[in-house]
């Protein structure tokens, strides 16, 4: 009688063990900062380009070794965007003159790149990371041109930010 409780208890633990293993707690309100920033920078890019906020879409890709980031709208480019509003968009302030910031941002979003395109057995320059408003909710998508491959959790992408 032992025997099967033990049993049981070891795949019960099994089960509990896939289940959290990808939970993640933003103890520190990271997310819910970030995610005010993406919309708040959502909404100067909807000013600027005259455009709707929830019809914008800001894709991260590379092109050969470079990362590029540009708005889009329909799947026509609207604005080529430097890294350093990358982390404006993130951070929601200016990085002044942080050389370093640039470069570890930079080396985040290639280590991030570099991952998911060998988990999901794909050629890195057919990833596009698309990030998307809608309302009071921020979405962050995984392309392999324009096929979806998987939706990115916020958390994930502000890991690789702060590698």
């Amino acid at each position: 009688m032992e025997q099967k409780t033990k049993k049981k208890s070891s795949r019960l633990a099994q089960k509990l063990r896939k289940a959290v293993q990808n939970l993640n707690v933003d103890v520190f309100g990271y997310e819910s900062k970030v995610t005010t920033n993406i919309i708040s920078y959502f909404s100067k890019l909807s000013k600027e380009t005259d455009l709707p906020q929830d019809r914008l879409v800001v894709r991260i890709f590379k092109d050969r070794t470079t990362i590029n980031v540009a708005v889009h709208n329909q799947g026509r480019p609207v604005k080529k965007i430097p890294v350093k509003e990358l982390i404006t968009l993130f951070t929601n302030s200016e990085p002044s003159g942080l050389f370093s910031l640039e470069a570890k941002v930079i080396r985040g979003i290639e280590t991030f790149m570099d991952g998911f395109s060998n988990t999901h057995q794909m050629n890195v320059e057919q990833l596009q990371i698309c990030i998307i408003t809608s309302h009071d909710k921020v979405w962050i998508k995984g392309y392999s041109g324009i096929e979806l491959v998987e939706d990115i959790p916020l958390g994930v992408l502000i890991k690789h930010f702060m590698e």
